[in-house]
């Protein structure tokens, strides 16, 4: 059985990171490309007692480049982390690429913390860097259910977490679309509704001067999400939506600009 994430593995990881804080080199904090602001937790710069953070704007292949090139400059120019960098974990450039990254902010060797919002990719960018799959990666949050020491080539060792979310991020509709959150109290109908709204244009099918929502139920019509009687399967067409976004079928996007 999966263990919810939220609040015990938040606490957990808070209390790891203070206690082994001392002892890294640096901290990997990985986040969501299309939502780089939301998926960081505000807490994360205290509980690692001042190590330098290289931040991972993963998943970048489904945000808007040209937005994302923007937030690592952003992220960068406040000087709140080290290195700032945009990937893809399943990506076969992403080990040298992040490997680079580290070796900018400090000489080897390496003690590592991976951290992050629940279901970031955490895991999977972990299972890249050690180059074979030695740690738990899955669809729901909270797959990663205690610390888990990673060595690789001599001078290198990886820490992964448990994903951890403050609770006022957890009632942001945005976190539930990416797949980050769970659990809310939101369903998935109201979740769709909101993306649908807020970019019309990723319904398939979508025209200028629709709403979001006609867009969204004509679509899951066409694709014959209906109920016994003909009517709409709202349920089937928002799960089949929102699926489609988190794995990017829609096209890229991104959910927060740095002037926002």
């Amino acid at each position: 059985m999966v263990q919810s994430w939220y609040p015990g593995h938040m606490l957990w990881t808070r209390d790891t990171l203070r206690s082994v804080g001392r002892y890294l080199t640096a901290v990997v904090e990985v986040v969501d490309a299309r939502a780089p602001r939301l998926t960081r937790h505000p807490a994360l710069s205290r509980w690692v007692g001042g190590r330098p953070v290289v931040l991972v704007l993963n998943k970048a292949d489904l945000a808007d480049p040209v937005i994302t090139e923007h937030w690592l400059r952003w992220f960068l120019g406040r000087g709140e982390v080290a290195a700032a960098v945009a990937l893809s974990a399943r990506a076969p450039e992403t080990r040298e690429k992040l490997g680079a990254q580290i070796a900018a902010v400090h000489p080897p060797p390496y003690r590592l913390a991976v951290v992050g919002a629940p279901n970031v990719g955490k895991s999977t960018l972990l299972n890249t860097m050690v180059g074979r799959h030695t740690v738990r990666v899955g669809a729901r949050p909270g797959v990663t259910r205690g610390p888990q020491w990673v060595r690789t080539q001599p001078g290198w060792e990886w820490l992964d977490l448990p994903g951890t979310l403050a609770p006022s991020q957890s009632r942001d509709w945005r976190l539930k679309a990416l797949g980050v959150a769970s659990g809310t109290g939101e369903t998935s109908v109201d979740t769709a509704l909101a993306l649908a709204d807020a970019v019309p244009h990723l319904v398939p099918g979508w025209q200028p001067g629709m709403g979001g929502a006609e867009a969204l139920w004509q679509w899951g019509r066409r694709r014959g999400f209906l109920r016994s009687g003909g009517a709409l399967d709202e349920q089937r067409t928002a799960d089949a939506f929102l699926s489609g976004f988190q794995q990017g079928q829609w096209g890229p996007v991104s959910l927060e600009a740095p002037e926002e």
